[in-house]
Order: C-alpha cells, then sequence, then structure tokens
C-alpha cells in the first residue's frame, strides 16, 4: 500500500466527512504526508475519530468494536453540536484546501478543535499512563484545520476550551456518561493487550510530533 493511501485510509479510516481525497499535490511546505494527515483529521465522527489516537494510547481502536468508547464520543459530540451549533469556515466539505493565511477561515471557536480536545479528554481518564502522548496529538489533530486554512488558531484555541468544558460536564454530572467511560475502560485495556502496532505510527513518526514516551 503506498504511503498516501495508507495516511488517508489505513492510518486515519476514511479521509473526510465527504470522502474526498486532499489534492494529489497540494500547495505550500506542507504538501506532503503533514497534509495528508491533517486532511485525514478533519474526519471527527464518534465512530472514527478514535482511529486517529492508535499509536498516543499504544492500541489499535479501530480493530475491534468498542461500544463504550464510541457510546462516550458520541455523547461528547452531542454537548459539541450544542455548544458550538456550527463552524463557521468556507463552504470545503471537510476538505483540506489550503487557503492562504486569514483568508476564509471561521470567526469564532472551532468545532472539530473541541472534538478532538472532548475525545482526548476522555482517553487521557482511560489510559492515564499514556496522559502526554495523547495530549500532544491531540494538538496535531486539532492543528489540521489551521493547515487546511479552515480555522484560524484562536479559533482552534477557543474550540479546545470548549472541548474540555464539554468533557467535565458530562464527566461529572452523567452518570450513564460515567457508565460508558467504565466500559471504555475495560475495552481500552484490551485493546491495549493485541502486541500488533497500528500501520499509521510509522508514518506518523516521519510527519507528527515526537509523542512523549509514556509513564
Amino acid at each position: 500500500m503506498d504511503r498516501r493511501r495508507l495516511i488517508l485510509t489505513g492510518a486515519a479510516g476514511l479521509v473526510s466527512a465527504c470522502a474526498t481525497p486532499a489534492p494529489a499535490t497540494p500547495p505550500g511546505p506542507a504538501g506532503d504526508d503533514r497534509l495528508l494527515f491533517a486532511q485525514a483529521h478533519l474526519e471527527l465522527r464518534p465512530e472514527l475519530a478514535a482511529q486517529h489516537f492508535d499509536c498516543a494510547s499504544g492500541a489499535r481502536l479501530t480493530a475491534r468494536p468498542l461500544p463504550g468508547l464510541t457510546g462516550a464520543f458520541q455523547a461528547l459530540a452531542e454537548v459539541v453540536a450544542v455548544r458550538i451549533p456550527r463552524d463557521m469556515g468556507p463552504a470545503s466539505g471537510g476538505v483540506c484546501i489550503r487557503l492562504l493565511p486569514g483568508e476564509g477561515v471561521q470567526r469564532g471557536p472551532s468545532r472539530r478543535a473541541a472534538l478532538v480536545e472532548a475525545y482526548a479528554q476522555a482517553l487521557r481518564r482511560l489510559a492515564p499512563d499514556r496522559d502526554a502522548a495523547i495530549a500532544a496529538r491531540a494538538g496535531d489533530i486539532a492543528d489540521a484545520e489551521v493547515l487546511c486554512g479552515l480555522a484560524g488558531r484562536s479559533d482552534v484555541d477557543q474550540g479546545r476550551i470548549a472541548g474540555r468544558e464539554a468533557f467535565d460536564v458530562l464527566f461529572h454530572t452523567r452518570p450513564a456518561f460515567r457508565a460508558l467511560m467504565d466500559q471504555a475502560a475495560v475495552e481500552i485495556a484490551g485493546a491495549r493487550r493485541d502486541p500488533v502496532e497500528s500501520p499509521a505510527c510509522a508514518a506518523e513518526r516521519r510527519s507528527l510530533s515526537p509523542l512523549p514516551d509514556a509513564g
């Protein structure tokens, strides 16, 4: 499998919400694997988003059904959707279009960044020994919107704050959400017993921020 296909399909699942691949020769200095990852990281539906954290969590999170984790992500996505009803970015359909800096970016908190941070907060609690690695990878995933020209830095930062708040509200006020997290903890522990590394990890090591050592 070639590297581009691995990143867009094997490494991070389906490419984007509209399943449109990145341009074959994207412009700008990030027109390499990093931009392909940015394209893939725009896919944040609850049933697919966990795959972006495979390497950071030390598990292949899409190698088996994880209904507890998916349910927790779905609950988080619903809260984020209430807090940030829609993104204000250009009508790109979720494609990494590489606008010029500041051109057509949204104004206000990024819903995608909020989702990334909410999911990361859940995973950091589920795999506390991988806390630093998950936090670092969440930063890379949230940065996809900046790289793709879909949001500005302040929009992403505001979105991540909203995502942390969404997780805190659910975890501390919703017993049903904590039950999903308990179920997800068992699922994650089982997934981490699989010694086979995700095929995404080699590509991530070449293109994304180095992950802190677990511990």
